[in-house]
């Protein structure tokens, strides 16, 4: 069996204080028993009959007293033997420079662990983290029938993690100030996991972000080469060509030149396919509120209700194509599978409460399908929201048609 010493110094001194108390409620007692007599207090001196209901008023004293004394009287030895009464924030200051410097979980975290249990003398230290992290960090050992408290951590009502601490020794709980003090640690630890990851999650979106910007980069390089290209070669050729034929025969060379002609009207079509594909110019040319309502209904009698505020607040470049592109889609899906005659498109802002935009997106059809919730169409438009940090929903109203929500943390590019 290990022993504690600074248990065992603890519990010699809580002996001694009890016995020096026990010692002092008997002889003010007894002093004062002896008051009406007049007397000093002599055992000699007082009758038999006096000094046993003396010695009895003085234990029925010491029985009542005793446990609560003891109670509060091993609080201030703890405090006293394991240094919390003169600082008790001096544990969580230490814990804080220490996490204040973290950069690697794996490898601050143990350090702290074992802070914790090294200076409030714990037999025993855990650190559940529940997190991405997915770590266990352990000082010491657990001891058999000695109780282990549970501190759980936060943060902005996030569960992190759990702090498990033992007591120093079996039926000793902990002292109010070792509470505090491993709350103060806890919530210290809770911050520096949240912020721990927050940068795991900002370095995988960075390396998302590349990896994205990467893939639209070959994509455009691919349409370049395999659109652009021969069409640009087949040109020159046919340059040559007419440079040949331009005087020697006539007729030949304007046959090359209206072919000339189609191709290069492909060839701007092309062009105008990849502006398109990475920023509609109706956004530019019109704004988003007129790009909207210039949407090509391809020969559909729906009528389109556009309801936005005048003016329009400016928006962000990613928002624009957010909400064109979902615009687009959502209309799409509407004209080809819910035979609506009215949609109504609908952008309000919430800036008072969540900071957001919302656009609604309603029609009077048929309502959309059950197997077509995970189209391509509705995949892209709730993946467009998410990648702005936003949130997409799709339900059918009553007594007809569809509606879609999107909501989009807005944020006003001039302040």
């Amino acid at each position: 069996m290990t022993i504690n010493p600074s248990g065992l110094l603890s519990s010699i001194l809580l002996g001694f204080v009890l016995v020096i108390y026990a010692y002092a409620v008997y002889v003010i007692v007894v002093t004062l028993g002896t008051f009406p007599f007049g007397k000093i207090p002599n055992n000699s001196l007082l009758p038999s009959s006096d000094q046993r209901l003396l010695n009895l008023i003085a234990l029925l004293c010491l029985s009542l007293t005793f446990v609560p004394v003891s109670r509060w009287l091993q609080g201030h030895i703890n405090d006293l033997i394991y240094a919390q009464h003169d600082n008790p924030y001096a544990i969580p200051a230490h814990v804080n420079q220490q996490l204040r410097g973290m950069q690697k979980p794996q490898l601050t975290l143990p350090s702290v662990v074992e802070t914790i249990g090294t200076k409030l003398y714990l037999p025993y230290v855990a650190l559940i983290v529940d997190n991405a992290l997915d770590q266990s960090y352990v000082f010491g050992k657990k001891q058999a029938q000695v109780a282990v408290a549970q501190y759980p951590i936060r943060y902005l009502d996030q569960p992190l993690a759990m702090l498990l601490v033992s007591h120093r020794d079996a039926n000793r709980p902990f002292t109010d100030s070792d509470d505090q003090v491993l709350q103060e640690c806890a919530q210290q630890i809770g911050v520096a996991l949240y912020v721990a990851e927050l940068t795991a999650f900002l370095q995988t979106s960075r390396e998302q972000i590349i990896i994205a910007r990467e893939a639209e980069r070959r994509r455009i390089r691919n349409d370049l080469h395999d659109s652009l290209a021969p069409n640009l070669s087949a040109f020159q050729l046919q340059l040559g060509a007419i440079r040949r034929h331009l005087t020697q025969n006539p007729s030949a060379a304007e046959q090359i030149i209206a072919e000339l002609s189609t191709d290069i009207r492909q060839a701007t079509a092309v062009i105008r396919q990849l502006v398109y594909d990475l920023r509609p110019p109706l956004l530019d040319e019109l704004g988003l509120i007129e790009a909207i309502k210039n949407v090509r209904l391809a020969e559909t009698a729906i009528q389109l209700e556009v309801i936005a505020p005048a003016p329009m607040p400016p928006l962000s470049a990613a928002v624009e194509v957010a909400i064109y592109r979902i615009v687009t889609e959502a209309l799409h899906n509407v004209t080809k599978h819910t035979h609506a005659t009215t949609c109504t498109i609908a952008l309000t802002f919430d800036d008072h409460k969540t900071d957001s935009l919302i656009l609604t997106i309603s029609d009077n059809g048929q309502g959309i399908e059950l197997n077509q919730l995970g189209g391509i169409g509705i995949q892209s438009m709730r993946e467009r929201a998410a990648e702005l940090g936003g949130t997409f929903t799709i339900y059918p109203t009553k007594p007809v048609g569809t509606r879609i929500e999107v909501r989009l943390p807005w944020r006003n590019e001039n302040g």
